[in-house]
């Protein structure tokens, strides 16, 4: 919900935004505490489009990015560009795998934060719906804003200046000690949260407790403090949801530059028309600080004849928001942690399947020898590979990449190889089991879904070879002289993309011994620092130096990790050979 005052004056007016309360003001006055905003126990954020809106920061349009995602940065080639000093050229990166929404951050100077906490370089963490990215002075937040609690201006008290004053640390150095006990049950209450929403609340009920102030409200803000984001709220008689009247922004203003403010009371009050009308006769503003950032501001007032505000409510509340932003930080990281655990935990199970169904790695398959090496990228792989001999003495061989990573991919492999499989088994023939497997997927997978596909059936005693290559291109057919060489172009469209292409098999008869070696793109297309890739010209070089099956595979993906500078290579990385008999 969003809700907007006027410059100067009591609140005014509401206008509310989407808003699926059907009260005429759009808001609703008694708003469970179970509907407090929360980032924590949400699933990860899926959609074909991820909206990011900036809710703190210079002006800056919302951003959407496909699932193609991109880099967020200052460069002039990053997809998402923002300039200021303090991002980094390629700050941090977004993408899409197996529909849910990753953030990278890049190793830039000043780094990227999820909810307040630092991403780790190089690691990958998962996006929920209103997670909030900091990069330089923006703060993006994912999915809608009307998803927060709400919003509202605030109150432009520059005229009063002379009745705000910022509190010392000196000035709230300690606490009396017959309060101590009071606190210390106060932050017990609020480190045994296990929730966001749970923790905002107990913040709340323990600072009108210990205070004496008569409303208090948990807010975010931007620089300039002209509008919040209200994320929780309370009365003195415990009431919760509704709405705070009009906010200080002198106040708010001193608590985002992480000082605590509090507007001074006297024997003949004169703050203002607005104030007066409230009859305000003490306020306090303390910054929420987790990891040296402003994470949230609790927001304290009193009026009329509520009950006098505790002498040292300035040093309790000070105390009690630096508990609340240590467990502030310590749910947020556990949360992090507990996203990232699944996730890996998940893509776990999806290579365990995986390596289940790939043949060994080394062997041979009627008279035929055959090597294998598999490298899964970061993510559950979506390369396939099969080879299996054939009911007329004949051998199947494929090899194969399914667009995206992740556990969608790697399930559209498994049901691609095993259609695969089926269809050869029982027909022998290359062309029928193309478009048989073109039919499955078109049926049964997402639109943005496809395999490049290498797919061959060799005969050891006529050395012919009939094959189809869908969409692939990546293959080579090696001599025992020691050239190699490949057509570089495929035939066909790739598995899933039209349901009327019609797939025919080429046919090669091949000399004794040569070999056959199927790559995926992840061996031609890893980049190294400068960005080159490792090409297939490369590639040809390699294998014209080998002679084996297994020297082929060790041989090229040494020469790939070599390339990169790393064994950690950017995609999914399968290269197959396989060699006709030498007489």
């Amino acid at each position: 919900m969003r809700v907007e005052t006027l410059e100067k004056g009591p609140l005014a007016c509401l206008t509310a935004q989407r808003s699926r309360d059907p009260s005429p003001s759009g808001y609703h006055p008694r708003m469970p505490s179970s509907s407090l905003n929360s980032t924590f126990c949400r699933p990860p954020f899926q959609g074909p489009i991820l909206r990011l809106n900036p809710v703190a920061g210079p002006p800056l349009e919302p951003i959407e990015l496909t699932r193609a995602g991109g880099v967020i940065g200052r460069g002039s080639t990053c997809e998402v560009r923002l300039v200021d000093p303090t991002v980094s050229r390629r700050h941090a990166s977004i993408s899409c795998q197996d529909d849910h929404w990753l953030i990278q951050d890049l190793g830039g100077a000043n780094g990227t934060l999820l909810n307040e906490v630092k991403i780790e370089n190089e690691v990958t963490s998962i996006l929920a719906e209103g997670d909030r990215i900091r990069v330089g002075p923006w703060s993006l937040q994912v999915g809608t804003v009307e998803s927060t609690s709400m919003a509202m201006r605030t109150l432009d008290d520059a005229g009063e200046q002379d009745r705000v004053r910022r509190v010392s640390p000196a000035e709230t150095a300690s606490l009396a000690r017959h309060r101590l006990n009071l606190f210390i049950e106060c932050a017990g209450r609020i480190n045994q949260a296990i929730e966001e929403h749970a923790l905002w609340d107990s913040i709340l009920v323990s600072a009108l407790e210990g205070s004496g102030f008569g409303r208090g409200a948990l807010l975010r803000s931007d620089a300039q403090a002209e509008s919040v984001e209200i994320i929780a709220y309370r009365g003195l008689d415990g009431g919760v949801g509704g709405r705070p009247d009009d906010l200080s922004r002198s106040l708010i203003r001193a608590a985002a530059e992480g000082d605590i403010a509090q507007l001074l009371s006297d024997q003949q009050p004169d703050y203002g028309q607005s104030i007066a009308d409230l009859n305000i006769h003490s306020a306090l503003c303390c910054p929420i600080m987790v990891d040296d950032v402003v994470a949230a501001s609790l927001y304290l007032d009193a009026r009329g004849a509520e009950a006098t505000v505790e002498n040292d409510a300035a040093s309790f509340c000070q105390a009690l928001v630096r508990i609340a932003g240590l467990a502030i930080a310590n749910l947020r990281r556990r949360e992090l942690v507990e996203r990232q655990q699944r996730m890996e935990s998940d893509l776990s199970a999806a290579r365990e399947a995986q390596r289940f169904m790939l043949p060994p790695s080394r062997g041979t398959v009627g008279t035929l020898p055959y090597a294998m090496q598999f490298q899964p990228g970061r993510y559950a792989s979506g390369d396939l590979f099969d080879v299996m001999p054939l009911p007329d003495g004949r051998v199947g061989f494929a090899v194969g990449d399914v667009s995206g990573k992740g556990i969608g991919a790697a399930i559209l492999m498994a049901a691609a190889q095993s259609h695969i499989h089926s269809v050869l088994m029982r027909e022998g023939d290359p062309t029928a089991a193309a478009r048989a497997v073109n039919e499955y997927v078109l049926a049964h997978s997402a639109v943005n879904r496809f395999v490049s596909l290498w797919l061959g059936v060799l005969d050891p005693v006529t050395r012919d070879l009939s094959y189809v290559d869908a969409g692939h291109g990546h293959w080579a057919l090696c001599l025992p002289g020691g050239e190699a060489r490949s057509e570089r172009i495929a035939a066909h469209p790739p598995i899933g993309i039209d349901a009327d292409t019609s797939f025919e098999a080429n046919q090669l008869s091949c000399e004794p011994g040569a070999r056959i070696v199927v790559m995926t793109d992840g061996v031609v297309e890893q980049p190294r620092e400068d960005q080159e890739q490792f090409g297939m010209d490369r590639a040809l070089a390699v294998l014209g130096r080998c002679g084996t099956p297994t020297e082929d595979v060790e041989a090229l993906h040494s020469a790939v990790c070599e390339f990169a500078k790393t064994d950690q290579l950017a995609d999914d990385t399968t290269i197959a050979s396989i060699q006709m008999p030498m007489g």
